[in-house]
């Protein structure tokens, strides 16, 4: 009788921890799940846009008033998060990015809600974040088609640049109303990753900063005399950055501000390294190739 009752709990045990499984987050966390994932809270619009990709928009039950990608119940701030919201909502996991939403782990592990970190810097990673959202989404071989796809997408597009004999000189200028504020991207982001792929040379490349982001002034700007400028918009009809560079006195002279090839990217999708990132490699593609 021992025995069998040894072998029913052994048979027992061995189902209960084949439900379970551990995700690595990018922090190198090793979090826990059992069994279905469907109800998420998603506290940062980078994994919505993920989410969004995936088809999934219908697991998510909160967003916050930031998220323009999936239309959900507002959770309010990225930063600090609305606790009593999200215990409400009861939430298996709340999907976090790394940086300035890390001191949210631990105010989300008082109430026992399980949290999960991405911090993509390059399109690698973004691959690799698709498979892994989908995966703790209960959908690993869909996520892994969609990435490959992707990654056919950005392959297919670098591809026919590299081929390109004249490429353009750039800079990626995120500026405001001020001039005398301005940073830009070199190696280590995913921004020079994004310009070389189009089929530019960003003259930011030889320098870097903060996962490759660093400020620079009106002098660099004029010293390195691009052939264009991309500069960014958070909504229809936003030319502040432009309009910044064209007023500047500083910047008559440069090459892209005389000819007037600044172009303007959605700062949303820019400003985020997730899937919707193709949209702005495919647009800077388009122009790079027809002003070369």
């Amino acid at each position: 009788m021992r025995k069998v009752l040894f072998t029913f709990f052994a048979i027992f045990l061995s189902v209960v921890v084949s439900a379970a499984y551990f995700m690595v987050d990018d922090l190198g966390r090793l979090v826990p799940f059992e069994g279905e994932v469907n109800r998420v809270i998603s506290a940062a619009p980078a994994v919505s846009d993920y989410i969004k990709f995936l088809g999934l928009e219908e697991k998510v039950l909160g967003v916050t008033d930031w998220d323009i990608n999936i239309d959900a119940e507002k959770i309010g701030n990225l930063v600090p998060l609305n606790l009593e919201k999200i215990v409400s909502l009861n939430p298996d996991v709340v999907f976090l990015t790394g940086g300035f939403q890390e001191p949210e782990i631990s105010r989300l592990e008082r109430y026992n809600i399980k949290s999960f970190v991405i911090n993509p810097v390059s399109f690698n990673d973004i691959y690799r974040e698709i498979v892994l959202i989908g995966s703790i989404l209960g959908e690993r071989e869909k996520a892994q088609a969609i990435s490959n796809e992707l990654r056919q997408s950005v392959l297919s597009i670098a591809k026919s640049s590299f081929t390109w004999k004249n490429k353009p000189t750039v800079l990626y200028l995120m500026v405001q109303n001020n001039v005398s504020e301005i940073w830009t991207a070199g190696t280590g982001s995913y921004i020079n990753e994004l310009i070389a792929y189009a089929g530019g040379l960003n003259l930011a490349a030889p320098y870097t900063g903060n996962n490759g982001f660093l400020p620079v002034g009106p002098e660099f700007v004029v010293a390195q005399n691009p052939d264009i400028i991309i500069v960014d918009s958070y909504y229809e009809g936003d030319e502040t950055a432009k309009n910044a560079l064209l007023n500047a006195k500083q910047f008559e002279n440069v090459k892209a501000v005389k000819e007037g090839k600044i172009v303007i990217v959605d700062g949303n999708k820019m400003h985020q390294p997730s899937p919707s990132l193709l949209d702005v490699l495919e647009q800077l593609y388009e122009y790079f190739g027809e002003n070369r």
